[in-house]
Parts: structure tokens; sequence; C-alpha cells
């Protein structure tokens, strides 16, 4: 898979979830949809832009560049992917 796709899926992956999360809720008031947003931004878009200027940099270092160092433009993803699963627990706790 390539990475623009692999990106794009999890936009939409993550668009869908955020929107279902919202509209089955019980408030639809504008302020709860900025909080959605930031979380949005926060654990998604964020982290990756920090992944792809992680990795630009990564590119202009002449080899050899250890693994570790090669894994760092993960690990801005993982953490927003970490913090996304949080908070759908504590949202899914919250519900019951």
């Amino acid at each position: 898979m390539r990475p623009r796709t692999m990106v794009a899926l999890n936009v939409a992956g993550t668009v869908a979830l955020i929107s279902v999360s919202f509209w089955l809720g019980r408030d639809h008031s504008p302020s709860m949809l900025v909080r959605w947003t930031f979380l949005f931004v926060s654990t998604v878009l964020l982290p990756m832009y920090w992944s792809g200027k992680v990795e630009a940099e990564l590119a202009r270092i002449p080899p050899p560049v250890s693994s570790q160092l090669k894994r760092a433009a993960v690990y801005p993803v993982w953490v927003g992917l970490a913090a996304l699963c949080a908070v759908a627990g504590l949202l899914f706790e919250r519900l019951r």
C-alpha cells in the first residue's frame, strides 16, 4: 500500500469514527463539535504532519542511519493513535 493511500485511509477512518461518535452522543452543540474537531486534529492530523516533517529531515541525513532513527518518523503517529485509543476507552466507559 502506498503511503498516501494509507494516510487517506487513516484520515477517512478517523473522520468516520469521530463523526459517528459525535452524532451518537447526546450533546450536538457547536462547542462539542469543536472538541471533537480538536481531538481529530491533535490525535491524527498533527502527528501525521510531524511524522512527514521528521521523515523529510531523516532523508537529508547521509547514510548510514541507525534503524532506531529510521523509525523516528513513526513515533508521532503512535502517540496520536495511543491518545485516540485512550479517549475512545474513556468515552465507551462513560457511555456504559
